[in-house]
């Protein structure tokens, strides 16, 4: 019984046969056959009959230099197949080299005592390979400090300049961190009116080396525009602080035109906002005071000392807080007299009314928005 089959690439790659009808005849009930070549060395080939196909034909395949197409003549005889390659073009054979023929790996040569010498490769920077190709630089963390504060970033490199918008007015924020650039290079764009405002960035520790350098390039006379120092811990603070209070551009203004926002000159912002907040907290203890009174009632500023004092209220605290009450938008009490003053309603109608106030305001402004 003759058969004839075609190879394929996958037949060529796993060293495969498919079953054919004529083999899958021969083959029924068998696990494995042996495949005899022209020259008579014998295969053993297992059958996949789960993939279909007969194994084991890969060293046949490389021997004979079969490739894709070419056909091979299978006799099937008893218990064995005899292959017979036919190529269109003549091949011979590939000698396959017996363990004595083949080469055996040759030993490393001694190596001198001479120690192995390793060159180190340090990797040129972008900027060197690719001198015309801009590479933007990492944004420093005081960046977002100053974005949470009202600032927007408008360069990509240093010195890193921010701008806040104040509506009719505008300035412009220069800042380099210590080391990154020559002050005198920072200097030179307030000096030449490329930014109102230039300061070098040093941690609290660097201090007093940023301080030095920056009083090298101090420029003459008092009306030329110097560089300031900012340290990122005083921005962190500043950032905490505008959590219990609003701070925003014109607060950070302030300390530059010192010439310092580090801790030591943020000190004197906190004083003046817990001075604020404990104006508020003032507000809140009068509120409580007068908790008590119905609508229409009358009373005299010493009617409320007794009680003031004890929550450490003096008694200009006590006035100045009654006037604000008198005053718009809160409206709760009139002004009779020097120290008289007249509940016009309860306070728990008064927080009602300015929330109601509140809300409505919020109303028409959104709808300003949504007009513009």
């Amino acid at each position: 019984m003759i058969a004839r089959y075609v190879l394929t690439s996958t037949c060529l790659n796993t060293g495969t046969m498919s079953l054919t009808q004529p083999l899958r005849v021969f083959l029924q009930g068998k696990e494995r056959i042996a495949l005899r070549d022209e020259e008579g060395e014998v295969y053993e080939a297992p059958i996949n009959w789960a993939q279909n196909r007969l194994e084991g034909l890969a060293p046949y395949y490389a021997k004979r230099r079969l490739g894709v197409n070419d056909k091979i003549v299978l006799h099937l005889e008893g218990s064995e197949i005899v292959l017979e390659a036919l190529t269109t073009v003549a091949r011979p054979a590939r000698p396959r080299p017996t363990e004595a023929e083949r080469p055996k790996p040759q030993p490393p040569e001694p190596s001198p005592d001479r120690p192995e010498k390793r060159v180190r490769v340090t990797p040129y920077p972008k900027e060197l390979i690719y001198p015309h190709k801009p590479f933007p630089s990492e944004v420093p963390a005081f960046s977002a400090d100053l974005e949470a504060l009202g600032f927007s970033r408008e360069s990509s490199a240093a010195p890193w300049v921010f701008r806040a918008a104040l509506g009719r007015r505008t300035f412009l924020l220069a800042l380099a961190k210590f080391g990154e650039m020559e002050a005198k290079e920072l200097l030179s764009y307030r000096q030449q009116g490329r930014v109102q405002y230039a300061a070098m960035v040093a941690g609290e520790s660097s201090r007093a080396e940023a301080l030095a350098e920056i009083a090298a390039v101090r420029p003459s006379g008092l009306t030329q525009a110097g560089l300031g120092y900012v340290s990122p811990e005083a921005l962190q603070r500043l950032n905490k602080l505008r959590a219990a209070f609003p701070l925003g551009p014109l607060d950070v203004e302030r300390l530059l035109r010192e010439g310092r926002v580090d801790l030591e000159a943020i000190q004197t912002l906190e004083r003046e906002i817990s001075g604020v907040l404990r104006d508020r907290s003032h507000f809140s203890a009068v509120l409580t005071l007068l908790a008590d009174y119905p609508p229409q009632q009358v009373f005299l500023l010493a009617d409320l000392m007794p009680m003031a004092r004890e929550l450490n209220l003096e008694a200009d605290h006590l006035q100045r807080v009654l006037e604000s009450l008198s005053s718009p938008p809160f409206l709760l009490l009139k002004r009779l007299s020097p120290g008289e003053f007249l509940m016009r309603q309860s306070v728990n109608q008064a927080l009602a009314d300015w929330i109601e106030y509140a809300q409505v305001m919020t109303r028409r402004l959104q709808g300003v928005h949504l007009e513009l």
